[in-house]
């Protein structure tokens, strides 16, 4: 006799992102998982979120919609935990699209590993759409990062860790993949697919500067011992990281890149030089406050 497969609980945070959230819940539609269901979280949005995911719910889509005023993503995915009937949490973003077979694989996975504390699936792009002003994901082998745009952890192991860390606006999932990973292996699985195409890139204010290097701030102060554990060119080990790592870096590491999108689409590329100039600004007036924040947290440690 065939054990009954789990039910799954698809957990979505989204914000002001209607129409690709349309696109995602096209892509789970199509799942050929029977027993699952869909946890849309509205992060305060003001768009027509609310009536895309109403759309889907009265189209036959298992979904539940829930709603809470403008906060992190952390929050949203702990607010859809709180919520879920599964005994398995998938995660995936608004901007993703789902492969017909995810959950099947995610829940094979975790029957064929019961020990696993969490079973990460394979992330791919669309190379073709890729340009120097787009964010993309592109994950093909298992391991650190644990981004939540492709992973799944038991739900009650989940609740025991308390949700993501909500003071965190990125490396929440790295904390959460590391917190699992002290109860258990990660278990990649390759037939687990999330797509990820690229998207315009959305560019930072001053306030949304001030807001990462907070997180980055916090996790610094809260989680030291993962922070090797984080990617070595993106997060920020040392003070001075800030500016090797996110105004140097892209620069030496993506110059030819630019440079070719520039010769073929001059105009384009022009168009984008004001906002990468205004950028880069709002960094730069806020280090002063980041190196200060940086300096005493050292003294307290």
């Amino acid at each position: 006799m065939t054990a009954e497969r789990p039910f799954l609980s698809v957990i979505i945070p989204t914000r002001n992102r209607s129409a690709l959230l349309a696109r995602l819940l096209d892509s789970l539609a199509g799942l050929r998982y029977p027993r699952w269901e869909v946890i849309v979280v509205d992060d305060g949005s003001t768009d027509g979120t609310a009536t895309v995911a109403e759309r889907y719910r009265t189209g036959g889509l298992p979904l539940t919609y829930l709603y809470q005023p403008w906060s992190k993503m952390g929050a949203a995915r702990n607010l859809g935990l709180k919520h879920a009937r599964g005994t398995i949490a998938a995660f995936t973003d608004d901007d993703c699209v789902a492969d017909p077979g995810w959950l099947d694989a995610m829940a094979a996975a975790f029957a064929r590993h019961p020990e696993a504390a969490g079973v990460q699936g394979k992330t791919v792009t669309d190379h073709a759409a890729m340009t120097p002003f787009t964010r993309q994901v592109e994950q093909l082998e298992g391991g650190q990062p644990y981004r939540t745009c492709n992973i799944a952890y038991p739900v009650t192991l989940l609740r025991m860790l308390g949700g993501f860390d909500t003071r965190l606006i990125r490396g929440e999932d790295v904390v959460m993949g590391m917190r699992a990973l002290e109860h258990g292996p990660i278990v990649f699985v390759p037939d687990a697919v999330v797509i990820h195409p690229p998207r315009p890139k959305e560019w930072a204010n001053r306030h949304a500067w001030r807001v990462l290097l907070e997180s980055e701030l916090h996790f610094r102060r809260t989680y030291p011992q993962y922070g090797p554990a984080r990617s070595p060119t993106l997060s920020v080990q040392k003070a001075e990281h800030v500016l090797s790592r996110w105004l140097l870096l892209p620069v030496r590491r993506y110059w030819r890149w630019h440079w070719a999108y520039f010769k073929r689409n001059p105009r384009v590329y022009a168009r984008h030089v004001p906002l990468i100039i205004r950028e880069k600004i709002a960094l730069v007036t806020l280090l002063p406050f980041f190196f200060r924040e940086w300096r005493q947290g050292s003294k307290r440690t």
